[in-house]
Order: structure tokens, then sequence, then C-alpha cells
């Protein structure tokens, strides 16, 4: 018994009505190529789950521009990865010579593309989470009296993006009721600026490009009741001054 050709097992499982009856029927008939059949349409499955039935485009260049941008790569460092192939289901169901194996093949490479694509950058973030950026300063966070076992630190950084980051980390007992708030003092303590509500002992606060680093350079933690009153309340756990 003649077992199908794999261009017709391949249309088969595409669902083709260009097969004749008496190759559907050899299907019915030969647990060989039924299965073989069914295997290519688990394949199929897949990929149309995945991809659907559109016209797939090959991405634009602003997409690589997009993850080196992210990732602080130069262009030099990118990954040579080509772009997925342009398919097209419905022109290659119009040809009845050589279509199924490339049909099924290209299909797994797109995948296959855009999974080597997302896991290029998930490694490059898991080595270098902070990649392209650049430490302007950073600061020992000494406790103040009432708060003698606490430590803390701060690390200001700027982004690939040009934006300012700083990153506190706080090591203090817990207490009852309250909040802890980060904040950017002047020297003389004559001026503070709130950047926001320290969650847990570690946190990251945008400091606006407005505010001037040279002179708000002392970063301080404190220990806020929760009295809806925005204003410090001179409790603080921990401070320091940024530098080199």
């Amino acid at each position: 018994m003649r077992h199908l050709d794999p261009e017709t097992a391949a249309l088969l499982a595409l669902g083709e009505q260009s097969t004749t009856a008496s190759e559907r029927a050899h299907v019915e008939a030969c647990a060989a190529c039924r299965h073989e059949v069914a295997e290519l349409q688990e394949t199929v499955t897949v990929a149309r789950s995945t991809l659907g039935e559109a016209e797939l485009q090959e991405p634009p260049a602003r997409v690589w521009q997009g993850i080196q941008r992210e990732l602080g790569l130069s262009p030099e460092v990118a990954p040579s990865v080509p772009p997925p192939p342009v398919v097209s289901l419905a022109d290659v169901r119009a040809r009845r010579s050589g279509r199924a194996r490339r049909v099924v093949a290209p299909l797994i490479g797109v995948a296959a593309a855009a999974a080597l694509i997302v896991g290029a950058v998930l490694t490059w973030n898991a080595a270098s989470p902070r990649l392209g950026e650049q430490i302007l300063a950073s600061a020992e966070l000494e406790a103040l009296p009432q708060w003698t076992d606490s430590t803390g630190s701060a690390e200001l950084a700027q982004t690939s993006t040009g934006e300012r980051v700083l990153r506190v980390s706080l090591d203090a007992s817990a207490t009852g009721d309250g909040v802890r708030e980060v904040w950017l003092l002047t020297e003389a303590v004559d001026g503070l600026i709130s950047l926001g509500l320290l969650n847990g002992t570690e946190g990251e606060f945008i400091v606006p490009d407005s505010v001037d680093l040279e002179r708000f350079s002392i970063v301080d933690v404190s220990q806020e009741p929760l009295d809806g009153d925005p204003t410090h309340s001179g409790d603080s756990i921990v401070r320091g001054p940024l530098g080199a």
C-alpha cells in the first residue's frame, strides 16, 4: 500500500480542499498516515493560535531601536537576529506544489524568532538589570538619636533615558501606626522635598529635573503619623549626604 507523500499530508493538515477523495479515504484506512496528519494538524493549530492567519509584516526598525534604548545598548551590541519572514497563508494555499512544508516551517520560524528576541531581552535584563545607567552619587544614611539601631543607604542614578532615580534601602525596627517617607533636604534643613512613601525596606523614587541636587543634597527617611499632615513630622529615622 502506497502511503501519502509529505506534501499531501501537509495539505490535509491545513484543511485544503484540493486533495482527492482517494487520498482522504487512504488516511481514514491507514493508521500511519492518519498519525502523521494528526501531528501536522497539532503544529498548524499551535502556529495559528499564536500568530493568526493575518499577513505577517516585517517589524520596523524602531522595534530593535526600542529594545536597544531600554537596555542602554549601543548599535554595535545589538543582537543580529534576522527579522521574521513575511508569510501569507492565503498566498500559500493558492499554490499546490511545494506548499505544505513551506507553510508550516515559516510559521515555526516566526515563533522561534520571536521567542529568541524575548529570550535575549530577558537574559540581558537578568544579567545587567541596570544596563546603561550612570551612578551619580551615593549616601550612607546614619541613624538619628531616637533610632540608634537603624541603618540605611541611598544611590542616585541616571538611566539611559536621562531620568534620575534615587534608590533607598532602610533597616529599621518596625513600629505600629504610621508610614515612612523619603525626603531631600538642604544642608541647613531650611528646605525639603518629599519624594514619596517607602514601602518595606527598599524603594525607587524619581527625582524631578527641576530639583537642584546641589542644594537638596541630604537624603532623609522619616516616620510619619497617619494624621493627614503632609509636612515633615520631625521624626527622622536615618539621614545622610549624597556624595560622589
